[in-house]
């Protein structure tokens, strides 16, 4: 499971990072809400998810009393949202809702419009598109799509073999790369390196504990000018990794999937 840990308040908005991320992000920032891209949520993606309809059987429901839905987040973007919902559940193109994000003391709460309504044999599958009240409300959103982003976006490159004895495998995200190394073809993993914007965490057979860190140009696939980081941002980055690597992309080995999560249970 992944670790609770301390939540930071902007007025009323819950933020998940107060120091890394320096209150910024460019990921929720698409101004054409058809072109913005989906990522894809791993299956233990660490926030529950419910979807409140103001409309039940038809009948409009009293002000502040909608029917709130368990929901199970298909996959995001920086303008919206795809939801699996039981089969009970009914909406309509244009309805207003409200999805909300929920974990231990964090939540976080986003005004939507109903963009999609689609019946399945088992499920119901629903899209939404944010209507975020404040630029506050935009910036947790963004905090929590972040470690999404850095993990589903990751694809595979071609590798530069120069560790001998080791192979070298690589894949490059959206403000994200991850290099792993192997004792041989398809050997076991002897260890990572995973970069997260300007942060990364690192580990190396023979060593107990992950080490974290920063690079100086902040540019993933730069030089290795490490930066100490401050107690604070040690924690947060460490809180970065747990949320990124649950939904690492499909074009990550199932092995380095698991391994990883195994650094994260």
């Amino acid at each position: 499971m992944l670790e609770s840990r301390e939540v930071f308040t902007q007025g009323s908005v819950v933020l998940l990072f107060k120091s890394i991320l320096e209150g910024k992000s460019d990921v929720a920032g698409a101004d054409d809400k058809r072109k913005a891209p989906r990522y894809p949520l791993g299956d233990s993606f660490a926030f529950k998810t419910k979807l409140a309809l103001f409309q039940h059987n038809g009948v409009k429901l009293p002000e502040g009393k909608p029917k709130e839905w368990s929901a199970t987040a298909v996959n995001l973007s920086a303008t919206g949202a795809s939801v699996q919902l039981s089969m009970a559940a009914v909406a309509f193109a244009k309805e207003k809702c409200r999805l909300k994000f929920s974990r231990a003391d964090y939540v976080l709460e986003i005004p939507a419009t109903i963009a999609h309504f689609r019946c399945y044999s088992q499920y119901s599958l629903c899209g939404v598109v944010f209507n975020f009240p404040s630029a506050e409300v935009q910036q947790a959103y963004s905090q929590l799509l972040e470690p999404i982003v850095l993990g589903s976006s990751l694809a595979r490159v071609e590798a530069v073999q120069n560790t001998p004895g080791q192979i070298m495998e690589q894949f490059v995200g959206v403000n994200s790369a991850l290099t792993i190394w192997r004792d041989g073809p398809e050997g076991p993993i002897t260890g990572f390196d995973f970069r997260m914007r300007k942060y990364a965490v690192r580990w190396a057979e023979g060593e107990a504990e992950l080490e974290l860190y920063a690079v100086a140009d902040g540019k993933v696939g730069g030089p290795d000018e490490l930066v100490a980081l401050t107690g604070e941002q040690h924690d947060e980055v460490h809180w970065l990794f747990c949320l990124s690597v649950p939904n690492l992309s499909k074009a990550v080995p199932v092995d380095v999937r698991k391994f990883l999560s195994g650094m994260v249970a």
